[in-house]
């Protein structure tokens, strides 16, 4: 249960590190927010890094529930934990896009690619397909590392 947590810890802070360096360069490119005074777009920023890491997190959890394997995260991936992330990016990602724009959270710039026959943004689609493994790969490196 002690390597379960350190893991977890560990993915979680990583994840932060790295999905709040991809919301600070995607926001100011790809999204509209001249009307938010400071204070909103920091409290959106905070949000969005926050369900960032709920997300990897959320994620780290259904693998290691999937595999019955506390200490999945140290282990050799299979096909199963590549579909599972994968299908979990997807959804969890559009999800969340659907959602925003619909309650007016955030708005896409001209320079937004969007995901084919959709009107749902390519590159936050493409920060999770990306980060979420990068995290587990980043973290299992740095508790390897650590020993």
């Amino acid at each position: 249960m002690k390597k379960f947590i350190r893991n977890l810890v560990v993915v979680a802070v990583v994840s932060l590190i790295l999905h709040g360096i991809w919301e600070f360069i995607q926001c100011g490119i790809f999204y509209t927010m001249e009307e938010q005074s400071v204070l909103e777009y920091y409290a959106l920023m905070i949000s969005a890094i926050s369900g960032d890491v709920g997300i990897s997190v959320g994620l780290y959890l259904i693998l290691v529930f999937t595999s019955n394997d506390l200490n999945w995260l140290m282990k050799q991936r299979n096909r199963k934990d590549y579909v599972i992330s994968i299908l979990y990016a997807l959804f969890v990602s559009f999800y969340f896009e659907i959602h925003a724009l619909y309650y007016n959270r955030w708005g896409y710039s001209v320079q937004m690619p969007l995901f084919p026959g959709t009107n749902i943004g390519l590159v936050p689609v493409m920060q999770l397909l990306v980060l979420l493994p990068l995290s587990f790969m980043i973290s299992r490196y740095i508790i390897k590392k650590a020993k």
